[in-house]
């Protein structure tokens, strides 16, 4: 064996149990080697990562009495760090002040790291004080630990202020200490923030790489910023950094969930050509993509190309066609997967079960889902929440109830307790077959058994006390349900809305829609469409899609031809609606893009006899300058005052604003020297246009003194 001074350990290839040997002929040797020598071997020791066989000779030493010094000392508080034993190596700590011996930089920040480990924040940065305080500088190793602490525990703001400490006291940061706060500035969504101190990192001579890279591009990628993402990409390469699989991946990913399938395939074949391998999430984030986007034979094609490449596909990439392919409702392919999964010894997991669980459901296969659900079971895997919430979703909506209730005690058996979630569907699921009294019971139970019900769950019972008859139940309960803290929605107003129209209790419902519409809830169709069959007046109509507007149809480009076809529904049934209602309507065009439906709209207004009003004309003129229709929209503010209707303060402002945006600064002087001439006000929207297009002083000081005296004259 080799050996230095007689048995002192020198050769790291030999064995635990012979270095064992060595250390105990150490102890017995006289004279005995020194501390220097113990602490080499310690060291060695170490290095193998048998911490625990160090902790054992450290206290075999202090039997023999063997005097440690500080490095040796140092070690058995790594050790016991590594063993997630910081109490002990904070007692460590202690042991070093009774024995005289004085911790050094590495004592403490090895101490500060295993703090940070343990999430012990406040501890780790009481440490790091208790260092200044005994006269030791913190290093870069001291400083980044802490801030690495820091941003692990979510406190990126301090980090950040120890970041500046550190530069105060003339400690300068590494690389790894810009890049744990960029890091956690992109996990606060900060990416702007982290941006900047990737300028400032360029700019104190600290080149970022890869990883720093990755980082800020991830976090671009996660808000949807695709366009700054490709920038900073194309800087990095720039600067000679050399993106890997993870920046390639993240790329890709990012651009599939905007929809980007394309760009994010050029993306995927470049990266070979610049030798990054694709990996396993690389060709799931592409698979993913095409899912997504509907494409699922390319989906397949590409998990092809990865097992043809070479690289094998694991759970994740299988469930990623899986679901892929119970979206599109394709459930024999899904399952062929599934087979295909075991052929490769791949072990499906939870995701993969429940997912083809919830595609049976969906297409009412619920005898299927049962056998499935047994099928894993049987192999060993435990089933969670979101599966028995699948399953008994897809029972209870089949009628399956007493299966679902059998399943439900036995998830109760198992010691499970069911959420929220699943008592709304199984008391959704008695409703639905009738089973009124389970219900109740069910929506009992919740508050018997310390379970929070949602406004979602006070829906569904009014919805269904409703469904059976019981108006003034249901009513009672939708009362109860803000006492008890919960505020309908606009779900629960149709809902309860509804189920009066259908119960032939009109005036209530006509309360109700005052009081929804007073609370600026949007209305849906359902609502529209038994008012309209049930032959309501003008008024009550008109009241709710006004206030349905504010948040609702008009306001959402999905809901427009929604919205187009109840009025003519209206007009089809002599409803006539009025102009408020047409001006939401022009309104809710423009802000969809479709220019030619709200001038049509507008034109069909004087053939139908209805009178436009300055509102109509403002929407109008603002919708035309959106689109660049400067000309249109001043012969139409000049045509709005000869028909009679003569502009106010909000049609000035909001032409002003439109030639402002538009670069015609002429016009818009001419404007407001006509504005000033009619005293109206000048809002904060057209002020601060002015600034931002740093008009000239003079007109900005003219409109000001218009400004000034119209609120005067007020």
């Amino acid at each position: 064996m080799p050996q230095n001074n007689g048995g002192f350990l020198s050769n790291n290839s030999i064995s635990i149990d012979d270095a064992l040997v060595s250390f105990y002929r150490m102890l017995r040797m006289n004279p005995r080697p020194s501390i220097v020598e113990f602490g080499r071997f310690l060291g060695s020791i170490a290095k193998k990562k048998q911490y625990s066989t160090v902790v054992s000779l450290c206290n075999q030493m202090d039997l023999f009495g063997v005097t440690h010094n500080v490095y040796s000392l140092n070690i058995l508080i790594n050790c016991l760090c590594r063993l997630n034993h910081v109490v002990f190596a904070i007692s460590v700590l202690g042991k070093m002040f009774k024995l005289g011996i004085q911790p050094d930089a590495i004592t403490f920040n090895t101490l500060i790291n295993g703090r940070c480990i343990e999430g012990e924040i406040k501890e780790a940065v009481g440490l790091f004080n208790e260092m200044v305080r005994r006269g030791h500088q913190p290093d870069v190793i001291s400083y980044s630990t802490v801030i690495n602490g820091l941003c692990k525990s979510g406190n990126t703001s301090m980090a950040l202020q120890l970041l500046r400490k550190m530069e105060e006291k003339g400690c300068k940061p590494n690389l790894v200490a810009y890049t744990t706060i960029i890091d956690s500035l992109c996990k606060d969504t900060l990416v702007n923030d982290a941006m900047e101190l990737l300028t400032e990192m360029v700019d104190r001579g600290i080149p970022p790489d890869v990883v720093t890279y990755s980082t800020i591009l991830h976090g671009f990628c996660s808000s949807g910023h695709l366009n700054e993402a490709t920038i900073l990409f194309n800087e990095m390469v720039g600067r000679n950094v050399m993106p890997n699989t993870v920046t390639f991946t993240i790329l890709v990913d990012g651009l599939c969930k905007e929809g980007m399938v394309s760009e994010a395939r050029c993306v995927f074949e470049a990266m070979t050509k610049k030798g990054a391998e694709p990996n396993a999430y690389t060709y799931g984030a592409l698979m993913d993509g095409y899912c997504l986007n509907n494409q699922m034979d390319e989906a397949q094609k590409v998990l092809d190309i990865m097992v043809d490449r070479g690289c094998a596909p694991v759970v994740q990439s299988y469930n990623i066609m899986i679901n892929g392919y119970c979206k599109r409702r394709r459930l024999d392919e899904a399952k062929s997967l599934l087979v295909e999964m075991s052929e490769k010894e791949l072990t499906p997991d939870t995701v993969t079960y429940s997912t083809l669980m919830q595609g049976l459901c969906q297409v009412g296969r619920p005898q299927e889902d049962l056998n499935l659900f047994k099928e894993m079971c049987s192999s060993g895997l435990l089933p969670d929440l979101m599966t028995y919430s699948t399953l008994l979703d897809g029972l209870c909506k089949h009628g399956h109830l007493d299966e679902a209730l059998k399943l439900l005690k036995s998830m109760q058996e198992s010691k499970i307790e069911p959420d929220i979630v699943l008592y709304n569907i199984l008391i959704e699921g008695m409703f639905f077959a009738g089973k009124l009294e389970v219900a109740k019971e069910l929506f009992s139970k919740l508050f018997a058994d310390g379970i929070q019900p949602t406004i979602r769950t006070y829906t569904i019972m009014v919805k269904g006390l409703l469904k059976e008859g019981l108006s003034d139940e249901a009513y009672e309960l939708f009362r109860k349900m803000e006492d008890d803290g919960f505020l309908p929605d606009s779900c629960s107003y149709n809902v309860i809305i509804q189920g009066f129209l259908q119960n032939q209790d009109s005036s209530t419902a006509i309360r109700l829609i005052d009081e929804m519409v007073g609370k600026r809830f949007s209305a849906d169709s359902s609502t529209f469409q038994m008012l309209l069959d049930l032959e309501f007046h003008d008024e009550t109509i008109s009241r709710f899609m006004r206030g349905s507007s504010q948040d609702g149809l008009c306001k959402h480009d999905g809901h427009l031809d929604e919205a187009l076809q109840l009025l003519k529904a209206m007009q089809e049934r002599k409803i006539e609606p009025d102009i408020v209602l047409h001006t939401i309507l022009i309104e809710g065009m423009f802000i969809a893009g479709k220019l030619e439906v709200a001038k049509e709209l507008f034109s069909k207004l004087f053939t139908d006899g209805i009178q436009p009003t300055v509102q109509t004309y403002n929407v109008m003129i603002k919708g035309l300058l959106k689109e660049g229709l400067s000309v249109e929209a001043y012969k139409l503010f000049r045509k709005m005052e000869d028909d009679g209707f003569l502009p106010n303060s909000c049609s000035y402002n909001v032409i002003i604003q439109g030639f402002l945006q538009n670069r015609d600064s002429t016009t818009a002087l001419q404007l407001i020297d006509e504005m000033v001439g009619k005293r109206f006000s000048a809002d904060s929207s057209t002020f601060q246009l002015l600034l931002d297009l740093e008009s000239h002083e003079e007109i900005i000081s003219r409109f000001m003194r218009g400004s000034s005296q119209g609120r005067k004259m007020k």
